[in-house]
């Protein structure tokens, strides 16, 4: 068994992305991130400031507008508005989810395509589904990607399953997959024995949000785990908690050839490929200066 180790593979593009972020500075183009944060979501808190965080190791200028829980929908667009005129920002991230009043949809095609760093307006998904000179895709499914890309493990002709079926993860992930020509198939809510459409699995991916929901015996031997869940379940450590992943880990660790661990597999990786397609995009919005 060999870790996929997303916080390695994360520590090396943001070593890479610096030296590229100096260069851009050298000519006085600094890449900038406009990040809009609706509540007090503990967990879209954590994430936000994961984000700065990484935004300060690259030297990317970060924007964060934190914004109260009944903001109106129209204030949130305006603000969006204001990114998208802005020179000096390059990528926008509205961080989800968003409160039940909001139209989500609505929210995320107010970003201009090309500087919707997630890839989640209707043109970035539609350039996706047709393989069409794609430049920006949702930061998890391409973490996902470059993950297995790094350990050399070949996605072509392998037999994939995908388990959860969200915009956000496994809907944009299935494309990618199969447009490199993987054997995809994808579990959703619906999905009748799940178990089944798994064990004949060469790559499994589990984004479902469902704590240790794949056992040992749903895993063939020298298969391919990736784990894109986080779940908190109470224990007796100090904090009252821990982190665990959709995969019974423990349990399937010795049995795959390769895992991702949780934390540390898929969670970085996906805050290391924001702060990339932030740089790309500032390379693409600045071609005539470089």
């Amino acid at each position: 068994m060999k870790i996929l180790d997303g916080t390695k593979v994360s520590n090396e593009i943001k070593d890479e992305l610096k030296g590229e972020v100096d260069t851009l500075v050298s000519k006085n183009i600094r890449p900038g991130l406009g990040v809009i944060l609706v509540g007090e979501n503990i967990e879209s808190v954590t994430y936000v400031n994961m984000k700065k965080k990484a935004c300060q190791q690259v030297g990317i200028k970060s924007v964060v507008h934190n914004l109260c829980e009944n903001i109106l929908e129209d204030e949130i667009i305006q603000i969006i508005n204001d990114f998208n005129e802005n020179p000096n920002i390059h990528g926008i991230l509205v961080q989800l989810p968003l409160p039940d009043h909001i139209n989500k949809k609505k929210v995320l095609n107010s970003i201009c395509n090309e500087k919707d760093v997630d890839g989640m307006n209707t043109y970035n998904s539609g350039k996706i589904m047709l393989n069409d000179e794609i430049q920006i895709t949702p930061c998890t499914p391409r973490g996902c990607i470059e993950l297995l890309d790094y350990y050399n493990i070949p996605i072509q002709s392998k037999k994939i399953t995908i388990i959860g079926s969200s915009n956000l993860v496994g809907l944009p992930l299935s494309i990618l997959l199969l447009h490199r020509g993987g054997t995809v198939t994808i579990c959703n809510i619906n999905t009748l024995d799940v178990k089944g459409h798994v064990v004949d699995a060469d790559i499994v991916v589990a984004c479902c949000g469902v704590p240790h929901l794949v056992k040992e015996d749903w895993i063939k031997p020298g298969s391919v785990v990736i784990d894109v869940g986080i779940n908190k379940i109470n224990d007796n450590s100090k904090k009252g908690y821990k982190l665990v992943g959709d995969v019974d880990y423990e349990n399937i660790k010795n049995k795959v050839d390769y895992i991702t661990p949780v934390p540390g597999g898929v969670g970085p990786m996906t805050i290391a490929i924001l702060m990339k397609q932030t740089v790309e995009i500032c390379r693409l919005l600045n071609l005539s200066k470089i």
